[in-house]
């Protein structure tokens, strides 16, 4: 069951930048859309992750000085303005580093936006964090999501 919100990506191209890639995982049911923004940072991306029967959400990588290497942190349905650190930690669903695999299944750091993009994008434990999760109440995934995301195409 390929998600609808895909219908855009190109066949995968060779010369893709990371910060147009889009990614499936293998049964279709979940995918990521990098957002290409001209104020990004290199090595910051914004993604929009689709899960099936989930309304879209939105995730941040980031370099982190803690990790040493990218980390992604999905935040859903945060409050808005002065929060507390408690209030910020409970809507965090999922925060860790991302990982890439290369064409020759070489683990590595996930790309910067304008190098090309990887085969694949690893999420470590995102099935767990993200599945039943209670910061997306009613509307969260009824079917527990894959962690491994496979190069489906380029936004061009």
């Amino acid at each position: 069951m390929a998600l609808a919100g895909l219908a855009f990506a190109q066949p995968v191209l060779a010369a893709c930048p990371q910060a147009l890639a889009t990614y499936e995982t293998e049964d279709g049911s979940a995918a990521l859309t990098f957002v290409a923004s001209g104020q990004a940072v290199a090595m910051s991306h914004e993604i929009r992750i689709l899960l099936a029967d989930v309304p879209p959400v939105t995730a941040y990588v980031q370099p982190s000085e803690r990790l040493g290497q990218p980390e992604m942190v999905l935040p859903v349905n945060c409050p808005e303005g002065d929060v507390t650190g408690a209030e910020l930690d409970a809507c965090i669903v999922y925060r860790s580093v991302v990982y890439a695999r290369a064409d020759d299944g070489a683990l590595m750091e996930l790309p910067a936006a304008g190098e090309p993009a990887a085969a694949d994008i690893l999420l470590p434990n995102f099935a767990a964090a993200v599945w039943q999760h209670p910061a997306f109440g009613a509307d969260g995934p009824r079917t527990r999501p894959a962690e491994i995301f496979k190069l489906l195409g380029c936004q061009e």
